[in-house]
């Protein structure tokens, strides 16, 4: 049985934001940051198959990479968000995209306990 790839992945953030190189640390922790919470909030988005395999739209996927670039962005400003902890980061970095990436994640749908 293969791994399914990863829906996103620190190479797509990189990409977004024209990087050179290999992604670094902060670009890894960025990505898996976002990954987690999207898959958490969009669990509705899994397949039934065994594992499930999470399975964005183009939209979610979109938002995602969007705001994995403004969180690694964020951390690594000189010094904005210091002593803040990472989920200030998180949220935070939003800034003025917030209303249109949370949408297009589909933020707001609710969740299942």
């Amino acid at each position: 049985m293969s791994t399914p790839p990863d829906w996103i992945t620190p190479e797509d953030v990189a990409g977004y934001l024209d990087l050179p190189g290999a992604p670094d640390d902060n670009l890894t922790l960025a990505t898996a940051a976002v990954k987690a919470a999207v898959e958490r909030r969009r669990d509705d988005l899994f397949t039934a198959d065994d594992p499930p395999v999470f399975v964005p739209g183009d939209e979610v996927r979109v938002h995602s990479i969007r705001w994995a670039a403004l969180i690694y962005q964020a951390r690594n400003a000189p010094s904005g968000y210091a002593g803040y902890g990472d989920e200030t980061v998180l949220f935070d970095a939003l800034g003025a995209n917030r209303a249109e990436i949370m949408r297009g994640i589909g933020w707001r749908r609710p969740t299942t306990a």
